[in-house]
C-alpha cells in the first residue's frame, strides 16, 4: 500500500536517478573498453601486455577515466549555483544536453585520443552536475520513512548502470568481431539513457522545498500534496509544509538573509565538514580503483585472459546491484546510517589486508594458461569486499549528504559533497593504474589502512539520521531547540489555519450574496 500511495515519488527517483546510471555506465564502459585490443589497436596502443604492464596503457587508461573525473569536478561546483538559482528539474535539463554532447563526441573519435579525452570532460560536466543534483531533488521529494531507501537508489543506479556496461563489454568481445565497432557501440549505447532523462524531466514536477525557499507558496503546496498524493488540505500536508517554512523563516531569522553567515554558524559549519569528509574517506575506500579498472585489476591478481577478466569484472558488478538493492530494502532504514558506516568499513579493511597478504606471498604468474588457487582466492575477497562497500560505503554517503543541510543550503552541501567526491575521485584513477604497476600488493596494504581510519571517523563524528525529517536535522546538529522548533511550527499551521478559515468565510458570503441577488431578480421576474 505505501509503495502505491508513494509511487509519485518513485517515478520521479527513475528518471533522475538516470543520471546515476549514466555516471555508473560512462566510468564502466570505458574502464572494459580500454582493456579491448580493437580499442588498442584504433588508438595506436601497445596490444602484447596486459593489466598495467605497459606504461603507455597505463598512461591512457589513467587519462581516460582521471579526464571525466575532471570535467565531473567542475560540474559539480557549476550545479552548485544553477540548482539553486533556476531550480532542481531545470539545473537537471541544462546537465543532461552537455552529457548527451560529450557521449555523441566520444562515439565520434577515430584514431585521435585526443578526441576521446574531449568528449570525456565534456561528458563529466553533465555527469557532474547531475550527481550533486539528483540526490537533492530526490531527498526533498521524499517522505521521512522511506527517505533512506529511496534515496539511496542513486547507488542502485550507479551499479546497475556500471554492471551494464561491463556485461556489454563482455558480450561485444565475444560477440563482435574486433574492430572500430566492437569498442564504439558501448561507448554509443549511453545515448539512449540520457535522452530518455531528458525526455521524462519535462513530465516532473519541481521540488516544493525550492518552491518555499523561492517565496512561491502556493506552488510549493500544490506541488506536495502531488508528489505525496494527497488532496491539499490533508492534515499531513499542512503540517509537513508548516515544517517547511518555519524551518525556512528560522534560518532567514538568524543570518538575516546571509547565506555565507548561514554556512559558517554553529551546526552548520559541522554539516559542511561532515560533507566533505564522508565522501573524502568513500573514494580512499578504494572502491573506484577496482570499479574504474575492474578488468586490469583482475589481469593483475592473476585472471589474464581478456574474456575472463571481463568475465569476472561482470560478475562483480552483479555482486554489487544486487547487494545494494538487498542493503537498501531490508538495511539502511532500519539499521540506520551509522552503524553500517562503522561495520562497512571494519570489513573492507580485512578484505584489502587478505587480497595484499595473498598477492605479496602468491604472486600470479601472467604466462599461465590457467587461473592459481591463489588467484581464485583473491578474487573471492574483492567479490568479498564490494558485499561490505554496498552494505554500508557505497549507497549511506550520497543519502547521507542529502538529508543533513538546511532548505536554503542543500544544494551548496551537497555540492561540496559532490564536488569532494570528484576531486578524490580523479586523484584516485590517477595514482590507481601507477600504483599497482609500481608498489604491487603494498597498494591494497594502503586501501586497507585508510578503510580502518575511515571507521573510526564514522564512529566519533557520525550522528544517526535514521527516521528523522529533513526539517529535524536542525533540531540534530544544534542549530535549533525542539521546543523552538514545535512552537514555529504551531504558529505557521495557526496562520494556515486562520487563513484557510478567511478564505472559507470569504467563500460562504459570496455564496450568500449571490443567492440573495438571484432571490431578488426572482422577485422582480414574478413582479
Amino acid at each position: 500500500m505505501g509503495f502505491f500511495k508513494n509511487y509519485r515519488v518513485y517515478v520521479l527517483t527513475s528518471v533522475a536517478y538516470l543520471g546515476s546510471l549514466l555516471f555508473g555506465f560512462d566510468t564502466g564502459v570505458m574502464g572494459s573498453v580500454l582493456a579491448l585490443s580493437s580499442f588498442k589497436e584504433d588508438f595506436g596502443l601497445p596490444t602484447d601486455s596486459s593489466g598495467f604492464a605497459s606504461s603507455k596503457n597505463a598512461q591512457v587508461s589513467s587519462n581516460v577515466v582521471s579526464l571525466l573525473t575532471a570535467g565531473c569536478f567542475f560540474g559539480s561546483i557549476i550545479a552548485a549555483y544553477l540548482n539553486d538559482r533556476i531550480g532542481r528539474r531545470f539545473s537537471l535539463m541544462i546537465f543532461s544536453l552537455v552529457f548527451l554532447v560529450g557521449a555523441a563526441v566520444q562515439v565520434g573519435a577515430h584514431h585521435a585520443i585526443g578526441v576521446i579525452y574531449g568528449g570525456r570532460v565534456i561528458a563529466g560536466l553533465g555527469i557532474g552536475g547531475m550527481s550533486a543534483i539528483t540526490p537533492v531533488f530526490v531527498s526533498e521529494n521524499c517522505p521521512p520513512e522511506i527517505r533512506g531507501r529511496v534515496a539511496g537508489l542513486f547507488q542502485e543506479f550507479l551499479v546497475i548502470g556500471s554492471t551494464f556496461a561491463y556485461w556489454l563489454d563482455y558480450g561485444v568481445s565475444l560477440r563482435v568481431a574486433p574492430g572500430t565497432k566492437q569498442w564504439r557501440i558501448p561507448v554509443a549505447i549511453q545515448l539512449i539513457p540520457g535522452g530518455l532523462m531528458l525526455i521524462g524531466l519535462f513530465f516532473l514536477t519541481e521540488s516544493p522545498r525550492w518552491l518555499m525557499g523561492q517565496g512561491r507558496h502556493d506552488e510549493a503546496h500544490a506541488s506536495l500534496a502531488y508528489i505525496r498524493n494527497e488532496p491539499a488540505e490533508s492534515e499531513s500536508v499542512l503540517k509537513e509544509l508548516a515544517e517547511i517554512r518555519a524551518a525556512l523563516e528560522e534560518e532567514m531569522s538568524m543570518t538575516e538573509g546571509v547565506t555565507w553567515k548561514e554556512a559558517l554558524s554553529k551546526g552548520t559549519r559541522e554539516r559542511f565538514i561532515l560533507a566533505f569528509c564522508i565522501m573524502f574517506w568513500q573514494q580512499f575506500s578504494g572502491t573506484n580503483s577496482i570499479g574504474y579498472y575492474a578488468p586490469q585489476i583482475f589481469q593483475t591478481v592473476g585472471v589474464s585472459k581478456t574474456n575472463s577478466s571481463l568475465f569476472a569484472t561482470g560478475v562483480y558488478g552483479s555482486v554489487k546491484v544486487v547487494m545494494t538493492l538487498i542493503f537498501l530494502l531490508v538495511g539502511i532504514d532500519f539499521i540506520g546510517r551509522k552503524k553500517a558506516l562503522v561495520g562497512g568499513a571494519m570489513w573492507m579493511a580485512a578484505m584489502m589486508f587478505i587480497i595484499g597478504a595473498v598477492l605479496a606471498t602468491h604472486p600470479p604468474d601472467t604466462d599461465s594458461s590457467s587461473v592459481s588457487p591463489a588467484s581464485m582466492g583473491m578474487v573471492v575477497m574483492i567479490y568479498l569486499y564490494v558485499i561490505g562497500y554496498s552494505a554500508s560505503w557505497g549507497p549511506t554517503p550520497w543519502v547521507y549528504v542529502s538529508e543533513i543541510f538546511p532548505t536554503r543550503l542543500r544544494a551548496y552541501g551537497v555540492g561540496l559533497a559532490a564536488a569532494t567526491q570528484w576531486l578524490f575521485n580523479f586523484v584516485i584513477t590517477e595514482i590507481t593504474p601507477r600504483a599497482v604497476n609500481h608498489i604491487g600488493w603494498r597498494t591494497f596494504l594502503m586501501f586497507g589502512i585508510f578503510c580502518l581510519a575511515m571507521g573510526v571517523f564514522a564512529v566519533l563524528f557520525i550522528k544517526e539520521t535514521k527516521g528523522r525529517s529533513l526539517e529535524d536535522m536542525d533540531v540534530l546538529f544544534g542549530t535549533v531547540d525542539q521546543v523552538q522548533r514545535n512552537a514555529d511550527v504551531e504558529q505557521v499551521l495557526g496562520k494556515t489555519r486562520v487563513a484557510h478559515m478567511e478564505d472559507a468565510e470569504e467563500e460562504e458570503r459570496a455564496q450568500r450574496n449571490n443567492s440573495t441577488a438571484a432571490a431578488k431578480e426572482t422577485r422582480a421576474e414574478t413582479q
